[in-house]
C-alpha cells in the first residue's frame, strides 16, 4: 500500500502534484486562503499570530513529542514559563546532528502512524539529515505558497512552464501540470539544442529552477543567438541566486527573476516580491531568527547571522529554533510593495560557502564567482574548491582558446581581489559533477567551517 501511495503522489512527478491538490485540496485552499489574508496584516498582528502559534507548539512539543518533553525537564522549566520571545531564546538551538541522533524521539505521539512519511534533505552539505513529514497534507500546504508566489510574478499555476532541476531522464513534459522538465544533469552540448528546440515549442509563461542551470542555458542561447519570447518571469530555487547571475538572466530573457529562500524540513520559507529583491518570509509558516556567533539576536541594521528558524507546519516531527546553516542579512527596512511581513535583505549563502582565510578568517563568496567568470571568455564551467586554509584551487572545463594568458589574468584578478590572505592553483577537468540532487556547486567548502563571522 506504501508503495501505490509514493507512486501516486509522488510530488516530482505531474502526477503527484496533480492528485496532492485534488485529495488533499482542502489543506492546500486553506493555506493558501490564510497566507493572503495575511500578507495584509500590520505587523502587530504577524507578532501576535506568530506568538500564538510559538506558544501552541510548545505545548504540543511539550505534551507529544518525547525529545521535547526531556528538554523540557532538562532546562527545568516548561512551556508556561516562556512568556515572551526572549525568554523564548533560552532554549538551546537545535542542530542537524542532534535530530538524526534522537530521530524517534522527534516523532508526535498523537499523530496516527499511517500519515507519517519519511524524507530526506539533499545532503549538498556534506550531510543528510531524515525526518518525518505529514503525507499528503505537507505537500499541499506547501504548494499553496509556491502558487503564491507564481502569482507575485504575474504567472498562474496552469501556465506553460519549464523545471530544470536534477532529474535522471533529460527531458519529460508532464501534460496535467503542462511542465517540461529539464535535467540539470543532463546539460550537455549534444542534449542543449533539444531542450531549446523543445522550449521554443512549447511557448512557457515562466521558467523555474536552478539559478546555475538557468544560467547555463541563457549563456549557450547567446553564444547560439537563440532567444525565447513571452517570458513573464524567472523563478529561481535549490541554490543562492548571485547578482551577477540576476542581472544576466533579466537582461537576456527581458523579464524579472523572482528568487526563493526554503527547506526541506518546512521551517522557514521566503520569496522576494514585484517590487524588491528583499526576501518577504511567510509569517504563517514560520518564525525566524538571526543569531550571531555567539547565539545572540542580531538587531543591527545590515549585520549578518544564521538563519534559526520554527516551524508552523511540522507539528508530527517539530523543529523548534532549528540552525538551518545559512546565512542572511538583518534588515528591519518595509518594502514598497506595502506588505508588512518580516524581511531578510538578502541569503548569503551557507555557512559552508564561505572561504577561509590563511588567518582563519571567513571571506564570503558574493563578488569573487563574478570576477572569475569575467576574468576569461574561454571557460565552460569552474569551480572553486578548498580543503586547506589559504589555498583555493579552481577546477576548470577549457573551451577552445583558453591559454596562459586567461591564466594570468585569472590568478592577477583574485590575487587583486583577496590580497595575501590566499593563493590559487588551477586544476582542469572534463567536466563538473553536480550534486545528488543535480545542482552544480560553484564552490566546494570541505573544511569544517564554524560560524565564526
Amino acid at each position: 500500500m506504501h508503495k501505490l501511495w509514493r507512486y501516486l503522489f509522488d510530488e516530482d512527478t505531474g502526477r503527484g502534484i496533480a492528485l496532492t491538490t485534488f485529495f488533499y485540496h482542502s489543506s492546500y485552499k486553506k493555506a493558501y486562503e490564510f497566507a493572503k489574508q495575511v500578507e495584509g496584516w500590520s505587523s502587530d498582528q504577524i507578532q501576535t499570530y506568530q506568538w500564538e502559534q510559538t506558544t501552541a507548539l510548545l505545548h504540543h512539543a511539550y505534551e507529544h513529542v518525547p525529545y521535547y518533553k526531556k528538554l523540557f525537564k532538562t532546562q527545568g522549566m516548561t512551556p508556561g514559563d516562556i512568556k515572551s520571545f526572549d525568554d523564548f531564546q533560552h532554549l538551546p538551538l537545535l542542530g542537524k546532528e542532534t535530530v538524526q541522533e534522537h530521530t524517534n524521539e522527534f516523532k508526535a505521539t498523537n499523530y496516527p502512524p499511517s500519515v507519517f512519511e519519511e524524507t530526506n534533505t539533499g545532503g549538498s552539505t556534506g550531510f543528510s539529515l531524515r525526518f518525518s513529514i505529514e503525507k499528503g497534507a505537507w505537500f499541499a500546504k506547501h504548494l499553496a505558497y509556491l502558487t503564491i508566489l507564481l502569482n507575485r510574478g504575474g504567472c498562474d499555476v496552469m501556465d506553460n512552464s519549464v523545471q530544470i532541476i536534477g532529474r535522471e531522464k533529460p527531458w519529460e513534459f508532464r501534460p496535467l501540470s503542462r511542465t517540461l522538465v529539464l535535467s540539470s544533469y543532463q546539460m550537455t552540448e549534444q542534449n542543449l539544442p533539444i531542450y531549446i528546440k523543445k522550449i521554443i515549442q512549447l511557448h512557457p509563461g515562466y521558467f523555474i529552477g536552478y539559478p546555475s542551470a538557468m544560467t547555463m542555458l541563457a549563456t549557450y542561447m547567446k553564444q547560439h543567438s537563440m532567444e525565447v519570447n513571452g517570458l513573464k518571469a524567472i523563478y529561481s530555487f535549490g541554490e543562492t541566486i548571485y547578482d551577477w547571475q540576476r542581472e544576466f538572466l533579466e537582461s537576456f530573457f527581458h523579464c524579472r527573476v523572482h528568487s526563493q529562500y526554503g527547506h526541506r524540513e518546512q521551517c522557514v520559507l521566503a520569496g522576494t516580491c514585484e517590487k524588491a529583491n528583499t526576501y518577504h518570509i511567510f509569517p504563517d509558516y514560520g518564525y525566524v531568527e538571526l543569531i550571531d556567533r555567539d547565539g545572540r539576536p542580531v538587531t543591527r541594521e545590515g549585520d549578518i547571522g544564521e538563519i534559526v528558524a520554527t516551524g508552523f507546519h511540522t507539528g508530527i516531527f517539530p523543529f523548534i529554533r532549528y540552525k538551518t546553516g545559512d546565512i542572511a542579512v538583518y534588515t528591519t527596512q518595509q518594502c514598497e510593495c506595502g506588505r508588512q511581513v518580516p524581511l531578510l535583505k538578502s541569503v548569503e549563502g551557507r555557512i559552508q560557502d564561505f572561504m577561509v582565510s590563511k588567518t582563519n578568517r571567513l571571506v564570503p563568496l558574493m563578488g569573487v564567482l563574478q570576477l572569475i567568470s569575467r576574468s576569461s571568455a574561454h571557460m565552460k564551467e569552474y569551480q572553486l574548491y578548498q580543503d586547506l586554509e589559504g589555498e583555493l584551487t579552481l577546477h576548470i572545463v577549457k573551451k577552445e582558446g583558453f591559454s596562459d594568458s586567461d591564466v594570468h589574468q585569472i590568478k592577477e584578478n583574485i590575487r587583486t581581489r583577496l590580497g595575501d590572505e590566499f593563493s590559487l592553483s588551477l586544476e582542469y577537468m572534463d567536466s563538473i559533477p553536480r550534486t545528488i540532487r543535480g545542482k552544480y556547486q560553484f564552490f566546494v567548502q570541505k573544511l569544517p567551517v564554524k560560524y565564526i563571522l
